[in-house]
Order: structure tokens, then C-alpha cells, then sequence
């Protein structure tokens, strides 16, 4: 099962240009490519705050935006988080259903062909 993401911490300020500022959000894990798939197209967003305005960089998240706007941006982060994982979580269980049934029609179709073979064995 792949590692559930999570915020790290508060935003922290980085850099300032006017009135907007450059924040990093620290991440628990480096995301894999279709985790990050996932948190870029969420259920969610708005024209201010959206996942194609800012860039995941290994372990954390990094976008623009002035002080005020920051607690919203917070709380969509956590939802694309929340969402993402959400997301690899029914992927995985998916996959791992796909998987049940394969091995099961195979065990099938070994067990009809030993049926046969035994019922045929003394032509």
C-alpha cells in the first residue's frame, strides 16, 4: 500500500515580491507520478486557488500568494491531499480486486483442465 501523504507543518514564507509572498508546505512523503496525477485534478478549486498555481518540488508544495488568501489555500491543500489519497487508496483496491479475480479464474482453469484430464484418462 502506498504511503498516505500529509501536510507537514505550517505553511513557511520563502520569498516576497509586493504584496505576495512564495510559501512552501512540507509534505511526509516525495508523491509518486499518479499521486500527483491525482492531486492535480481535484473535485474542488477555484480560479485563486488551484493545483496548476503552484509546484511540487520532491517533498513539498510550493505557490504565490498574498496573506490573506493563505488560509484558503490551506484548507484546499488539505483537501487535494485528502483527496488524492483517497483516490490512490481505491486504485490500490482496485488493482488488488483485479488481481483476486485473475488468480481465481486461473485456479478455475487449472482445476477444469486436472476434471478433464482425470475424466479422460482411460481412453
Amino acid at each position: 500500500m502506498a504511503e498516505v501523504i500529509k501536510r507537514v507543518g505550517p505553511p513557511k514564507a520563502t520569498d516576497l515580491k509586493g504584496d505576495e509572498f512564495t510559501w512552501t508546505i512540507q509534505l511526509s512523503a516525495a508523491p509518486s507520478r499518479e499521486w500527483s496525477r491525482l492531486f492535480s485534478e481535484p473535485v474542488e478549486s477555484t480560479v485563486l486557488c488551484h493545483p496548476r498555481r503552484l509546484g511540487m518540488m520532491h517533498q513539498a508544495l510550493v505557490f504565490k500568494s498574498d496573506e490573506g488568501h493563505l488560509p484558503t489555500w490551506v484548507q484546499y491543500i488539505d483537501k487535494w491531499i485528502g483527496g488524492a489519497n483517497k483516490s490512490m487508496e481505491a486504485q490500490e483496491e482496485a488493482e488488488k480486486q483485479r488481481k483476486a479475480k485473475a488468480l481465481a479464474e486461473e485456479e478455475d482453469k487449472q482445476r477444469r483442465i486436472r476434471e478433464v484430464n482425470e475424466k479422460i484418462k482411460s481412453l
